[in-house]
């Protein structure tokens, strides 16, 4: 192999024989200083130096890059983490997803990527079977690393596609009420900072990790601009009078809407408490700033909204999520119709026993 001769299938990588015969190899790009890649091209070591590279970083800032051996789930999350796949992932679901990669390192970081098997995921899922979202989160991930060592040729298949996920008796967020609705505006009039959050999330419709990042920069003429941090949705929302009418209470001067006491944006877990806290103190517990964005799209449902127009809003992906609130609008509607239906003269005619027929034939 000759000197400085370009590896096919890695830009910017030349391989070259040392001075003492050893073939080495660089990655160089204009702007970056010279990195020395360690491995063999397609190794998971390479792989990781040469996506580090790529970044503009090298494997010393990767966690546990250092101690990983080859074709280990300690290689292949230092692989991952380097990964252009990672990072497009949002900060959010980054954090859900290292902290199951880490407890799976901590755990089975030195198992071989290759020989993980069906049989071998199934077991973990059931260690975890008395909370079962952690056991479907922990299967979810493993099938996204899994799909990532299929790309890089680490293994032929993915043993965590067509495992079913445990069912959930839980709904999950409950949804509130128009009751519940009534209560918090009452207990938290216009101008509060309570009701800004309530009416940010209940008039967008948009998860709460959204809204605490609305500001006066995302307003343009009568709508609201929300580029969703989870789907990378862009969504050009109309303002609803209610939340326009608690806009204009936001001090001229502040660009964020929803700020602490301290002036700082509010963080993921520090906003989840804080709103609890408002929902207690309106007389309303177990109630979440998510059930919510649940309530919007019941409203949209109920208002005879097509999937359609509630993914507009909502910045849903698919169906599936919405024709949960579409079903139960069409429920209601239909049992109301069936009813009607047996409601009037024939109905109440149709519905009397013998007896009564015979009655009321005598009585004409």
């Amino acid at each position: 192999m000759g000197r400085g001769l370009k590896l096919i299938g890695f830009p910017h990588v030349s391989a070259f024989k040392d001075r003492h015969g050893k073939v080495r190899y660089r990655y160089r790009r204009a702007g970056q200083k010279p990195v020395y890649l360690h491995g063999t091209p397609g190794s998971p070591d390479f792989a990781a130096e040469y996506d580090a590279a790529c970044s503009g970083r090298t494997t010393a800032l990767i966690p546990g890059a250092s101690r990983t051996a080859p074709g280990t789930i300690n290689a292949l999350a230092v692989a991952i983490y380097a990964s252009a796949e990672w990072r497009l992932l949002s900060k959010s679901t980054q954090g859900t997803y290292r902290g199951i990669i880490e407890r799976l390192r901590a755990n089975h970081g030195d198992g071989s990527v290759r020989a993980l098997q069906a049989q071998h995921i199934l077991k973990m899922r059931d260690r975890k079977a008395d909370a079962p979202t952690a056991a479907n989160n922990l299967v979810k991930v493993l099938r996204w690393m899994l799909a990532f060592a299929v790309a890089r040729q680490w293994r032929a298949d993915n043993p965590a596609v067509g495992i079913k996920p445990l069912k959930i008796v839980s709904a999950g967020f409950p949804v509130w009420s128009e009751a519940d609705i009534a209560q918090f505006e009452t207990h938290w009039p216009v101008s509060t900072r309570e009701r800004l959050a309530f009416d940010l999330l209940l008039y967008t419709a948009q998860r709460s990790g959204d809204v605490r990042q609305m500001g006066r920069q995302h307003v343009q003429g009568a709508a609201i601009l929300v580029r969703q941090e989870k789907t990378k949705a862009f969504l050009e929302l109309p303002i609803h009078p209610r939340l326009k009418a608690s806009l204009e209470t936001v001090p001229s001067g502040q660009m964020l809407f929803l700020v602490t006491q301290g002036g700082s944006g509010f963080t993921a877990g520090g906003f989840g408490n804080w709103f609890r806290d408002a929902c207690r103190a309106a007389g309303i517990a177990e109630r979440s700033a998510h059930g919510l964005r649940k309530s919007a799209a019941t409203r949209l449902a109920d208002a005879g909204c097509t999937e359609a127009q509630i993914k507009a809003v909502t910045g849903h992906q698919t169906s599936k999520e919405v024709e949960r609130y579409t079903k139960a609008r069409d429920q209601k509607r239909l049992a109301k119709d069936a009813f009607a239906l047996i409601g009037g003269t024939q109905g109440e005619q149709n519905l009397a026993t013998p007896t009564e027929k015979l009655a009321k034939q005598a009585n004409n």
